[in-house]
């Protein structure tokens, strides 16, 4: 008989070949640029930045200079070879990062921010929607991921229609600090 491919079961998975312009929706954690690159948080040098964002304070990611003009990513899911969770999205507005989040987080440790009690004060997760800017360079670190522009920053309630996960950039786990 001939050979067949049932292509059922991919028809809906979102295509891999992301282009400019297109239109992404993600929700995740939202991450300074900073504490990624530097491995763990900056107020909190034991925890590694993408095995714990949901221990990330609103403080360090949105007071500290150094890391809120590090820009922000959203990141997608764990990869559960590393433990630790994937770059997703350079997001090109840091004011709207900024903003939303600044609502979102509980005054107190941070204190920019303008959220109640009920807030949280670790672990700002959003959905984020824009429009594809520009690729990322294929490398497996921050500049590897896709830029977007036009962000809209919504709370984490607000569903995707579609969520937009393509090729997300998997880092290797941090050296351990030293002692």
């Amino acid at each position: 008989g001939e050979f067949t491919l049932d292509f059922t079961a991919t028809a809906a998975a979102p295509s891999f070949d992301l282009k400019v312009g297109d239109e992404v929706c993600i929700t995740n954690y939202i991450m300074d640029r900073f504490c990624i690159d530097l491995g763990h948080f900056l107020d909190d040098d034991s925890t590694i930045t993408l095995a714990s964002p949901e221990k990330h304070s609103f403080h360090c990611l949105l007071d500290v200079p150094r890391c809120k003009d590090s820009g922000y990513l959203v990141l997608t899911d764990k990869d559960e070879e590393t433990g630790m969770h994937c770059l997703g999205y350079r997001l090109e507005d840091t004011n709207a990062v900024v903003e939303v989040g600044l609502a979102a987080g509980r005054n107190g440790y941070c204190t920019d921010c303008t959220g109640e009690e009920s807030k949280p004060e670790r672990g700002f997760r959003a959905t984020v929607k824009g429009t594809v800017k520009e690729l990322g360079d294929g490398t497996d670190g921050v500049t590897g991921t896709p830029v977007l522009e036009n962000i809209e920053v919504l709370d984490e309630s607000v569903e995707c229609e579609t969520t937009t996960v393509v090729r997300p950039v998997c880092m290797a786990p941090p050296p351990a600090p030293e002692p």
